[in-house]
């Protein structure tokens, strides 16, 4: 199977295997693992990689690609497709350079069937599991919805006067929670203070009138091909799919 040249709008699905995540986790530091992501996010551009992989050596790595990170010191053995119209990104196996290696484990993964959806981890979780920052790579948390709070919640604070029920209807639960926590001034209910407290939720890197009117646009839609879901962030957006949890 050749290499995909393009995935569509430069978009994707990416995920990780378990292995691959815990290979990171246990063999490099924080700044090595961010070359690593920095790398793989120019996949969405360029999702042929370094160079195309075969069934060499008895390996089951025909359809695969690799990439060089960390100042060629490590490999990145992945599958780029397109299914449906959704582009897919699969990291397999992250590991030395040297001899073999990581095409031994990623050919071990392979033959073993473990690539599977219950094995494998988004993008967005492997970030956080890595405690790596996501808003350096591109992948902003304001910019998808995962949908309102509860009505309930909703109304208790547009009545407590912290918030316009638009803006509220626009929030998560524990959005609103901080802002009735915090939301409140010498005078009373401070709906400016309000607004501000939930949306240190969302986001450090933007102001809370942007973060609201991306809110209100429409969504991708894309349906992601591993997680079964819907894409829920700003449509146009760039990089990585992501699906509500």
């Amino acid at each position: 199977m050749p290499p995909i040249e393009q995935l569509p709008n430069d978009q994707a699905e990416v995920v990780f295997t378990d292995h691959s995540i815990e290979w990171m986790a246990n063999h490099l530091t924080k700044a090595r693992r961010a070359e690593v992501f920095d790398r793989i996010v120019t996949l969405f551009q360029n999702p042929a990689g370094k160079h195309a992989l075969g069934n060499r050596d008895g390996s089951r790595l025909a359809g695969c690609s690799t990439l060089e990170a960390d100042g060629r010191e490590l490999r990145v053995v992945y599958m780029a497709s397109s299914k449906g119209g959704v582009g897919l990104v699969e990291i397999i196996a992250v590991g030395p350079r040297r001899g073999s290696e990581v095409y031994d484990m990623a050919s071990a993964l392979v033959a073993s069937g473990k690539l599977t959806d219950a094995e494998s981890t988004q993008i967005w979780d492997a970030l956080q599991l890595l405690d790596d920052e996501r808003q350096r790579l591109g992948l902003e948390t304001w910019d998808y919805f995962e949908g309102p709070a509860a009505p309930g919640l909703i109304a208790s604070v547009v009545n407590a006067g912290l918030m316009r029920e638009e803006d509220a209807k626009l929030l998560r639960e524990r959005e609103l929670i901080v802002a009735m926590q915090e939301g409140w001034g010498a005078d009373g209910p401070d709906p400016g203070a309000a607004l501000r407290a939930a949306l240190r939720e969302v986001s450090l890197s933007t102001t809370p009138e942007r973060a609201l009117q991306l809110r209100r646009e429409d969504r991708c839609g894309a349906y992601m091909p591993r997680a079964g879901k819907l894409c829920i962030r700003v449509q146009g957006h760039h990089g990585a799919h992501r699906s509500h949890r």
